[in-house]
This record gives C-alpha cells, sequence and structure tokens, in this order.
C-alpha cells in the first residue's frame, strides 16, 4: 500500500539505554494471521524543525505491535495500526524543542518476509522528563503518511 495516511492518539514512548530485545508483530487478514516476527529498524534518520536537536544510530524494538488488514470487494487493503509500544536502544540525543520529525527508516520483518519502507512520522504535543540519561515521551499525536508494505 502506497501514501497511507493514519492518525494514532495517546500513547507512551520511552527511551532509555538498554540491549537489543525481540519483537512481536502480528499481521491479521481474513484468513491469514502472522506472529511473531523479529522486526529490526534499519537506517533511522531524524530531522528536527525550530530546535537544534540531533538523534542519531537508533536500534529500535517494537514491542506489541498490530497491524490489522482487510480487503474490500474491489481488493484495496485497509490497514489499520492498533497499538504499539517503541523502545529506543542506544541513541545519542541533544534535546530542545516541542516538534520532531521522523524520516526514512526501514523495517524488516524476519518470519514474513516483509518489509515496510520510509515512514514519515510528525511528532505533536508531546511532554518529556529527564533522569540519568533516561527520556520518556507522553501523550503523542503521531500523523504516518507515505509507506509501502511489501509482501515478498
Amino acid at each position: 500500500m502506497l501514501y497511507y495516511d493514519n492518525t494514532i492518539l495517546h500513547f507512551d514512548i520511552t527511551m532509555t539505554i538498554m540491549t537489543s530485545q525481540c519483537s512481536i508483530m502480528t499481521l491479521q487478514s481474513n484468513d491469514v494471521t502472522l506472529d511473531y516476527c523479529d522486526i529490526m529498524m534499519l537506517y533511522y534518520d531524524i530531522k528536527i524543525c525550530h530546535y537544534d536537536i540531533t538523534m542519531y544510530y537508533y536500534d529500535i524494538t517494537m514491542l506489541y505491535y498490530n497491524v490489522r488488514v482487510s480487503e474490500s470487494a474491489d481488493n484495496q487493503r485497509d490497514v489499520t495500526m492498533l497499538y504499539y509500544d517503541i523502545t529506543i536502544l542506544h541513541y545519542y540525543v541533544i534535546m530542545d524543542t516541542y516538534d520532531i520529525t521522523i524520516l526514512h527508516y526501514d523495517i524488516t520483518m524476519d518470519y514474513n518476509d516483509t518489509t515496510m519502507c520510509y515512514y514519515d512520522i510528525k511528532i505533536l504535543h508531546y511532554d518529556v522528563t529527564m533522569d540519568n540519561y533516561n527520556i520518556t515521551m507522553l501523550y503523542f499525536d503521531i500523523i504516518i503518511r507515505h509507506y509501502d508494505i511489501r509482501m515478498l
């Protein structure tokens, strides 16, 4: 699917320096359910608006990431992102902003050979707390657009 628009409201992202963890992804269709797929984030680039901030060289684990896929009569797929938690690992960050744009990262899922590419995510309206290099961001409004799901 190309150029998919969706808004996900009010979820938490906790960023800590940790070791890599396993990921779970579920794809649900009319008669297909794919569980326990490893997700590896490749090429994660963040560009910042309004203030000087850099975040780069991330290892990311996405936990409990659910995608619901339904098909209409004309075989158009409707993809809905239901809920996910993101743990961001091994990061270097200089923060002073209220507006972050995350550009161009790839997700590869080992078990079902699916690639989701080229996300643009706009993060708005969040609170940031910092405590001994642990950063917690709460209450995000996220707009996800322009991604490609490749079923190989």
